[in-house]
């Protein structure tokens, strides 16, 4: 299995547009546990998420680290995103059921209460989130006591991005770049994704791309290590956005090359965010993992579509012992998910 990082120069790693104004309204529920709603100045305040019964969850400590808070969002995605509704199906898991008859206004309520109790029993850190299309919304939830996130082989949508976004309306990439593209996205080649992370332009190149997109809590790893670039979950959101919907940063035709390689994944990597989806139903993902540190980081970006269900979902963990405890974090977090949101 490739590592999820390369040395291209120097040793050490480094620690956009302006975002619609929010509101916010925080409520500490018990001991490092806070609960945060958010809507945009254009929307309604979310504030049904601060109204779940309130409970204090001990997160057990690991390799001596504090109990880590979990933190929740709920808030509506911002402009720029036409809901495609398709079929409804249902989904059995080993997750109580949430979204069969859950109104698209309150299922990120259940969603993030859901994810909040199942964390509070997981190992390392993780930070989660979701944009439904349907609704429009965004869930996100964070059990950490850190900012910043390694990508580790994620990154590489992130490089795939960004050259997509210099094609224009004919979405191609030249012969060479796409002779990279393909081993880099199915097989997560490391030699390929720095090729083209020198060809997108090295650290200062891809902040560019980071700061075109709004991710302002992204921050490309410096000295060629590019699986050490620091990100979020909902920051990762809008790379996902970006490559799965019509908008502003990709052409039609470029988001049909993205989705054509996402989809030759080899299956030994498509664990994660396909825990619980049903067969039949279309999932486009990108894994990273990576020893680093006093575990493992293990992360996952998907878009899932089909059944009626047509969501974006990121998460990143750390520090989790072994890398199947990550991935089987990762699976427990689908499948609630896929249960949770409603079918249009």
């Amino acid at each position: 299995m490739a590592l999820s990082y390369c040395r291209l120069g120097s040793s050490h790693r480094s620690p956009g547009p302006v975002r619609p104004r929010s509101r916010q309204i925080a409520l500490t529920i018990g001991a490092g546990i806070t609960v945060t709603t958010m809507g945009l100045a254009s929307c309604a305040t979310a504030a049904s998420a601060g109204t779940t019964t309130a409970r204090a969850y001990v997160v057990p400590a690991r390799l001596g680290a504090a109990p880590a808070p979990l933190a929740t969002g709920v808030a509506a995605a911002p402009a720029g995103s036409t809901p495609a509704p398709a079929a409804a199906a249902g989904a059995t898991t080993a997750f109580a059921t949430l979204g069969a008859t859950t109104p698209s206004a309150t299922f990120t309520t259940a969603l993030a209460a859901a994810w909040r109790s199942y964390l509070a029993g997981r190992p390392g850190s993780v930070s989660v989130a979701l944009y439904d299309r349907n609704s429009g919304r965004i869930v996100s939830v964070t059990k950490a006591a850190r900012s910043g996130w390694e990508t580790a082989s994620t990154v590489k949508l992130d490089i795939l991005t960004d050259l997509l976004s210099k094609t224009g309306t004919s979405g191609k990439l030249s012969a060479w770049q796409l002779s990279q593209a393909k081993p880099m996205i199915s097989i997560s080649d490391n030699g390929a994704a720095s090729a083209l992370w020198r060809a997108a332009g090295g650290t200062a190149g891809m902040n560019t791309f980071y700061r075109a997109l709004g991710m302002t809590a992204t921050t490309a790893g410096s000295g060629g290590y590019w699986g050490l670039t620091e990100t979020t979950a909902t920051d990762q959101l809008k790379v996902l956005r970006a490559v799965s919907y019509p908008g502003p940063f990709l052409s039609a035709n470029a988001r049909a090359t993205a989705t054509r390689l996402l989809n030759t994944v080899i299956p030994s990597q498509r664990w994660g965010l396909t825990a619980g989806v049903p067969s039949g139903v279309s999932v486009q993902l990108k894994n990273g993992w990576l020893p680093h540190g006093p575990g493992w980081v293990v992360n996952s970006l998907a878009h899932v579509h089909g059944a009626g269900r047509d969501y974006v979902m990121a998460v990143y963990t750390r520090d989790s012992a072994t890398e199947q405890i990550g991935i089987n974090t990762i699976s427990g977090l689908s499948r609630l998910a896929w249960s949770a949101v409603p079918a249009a």
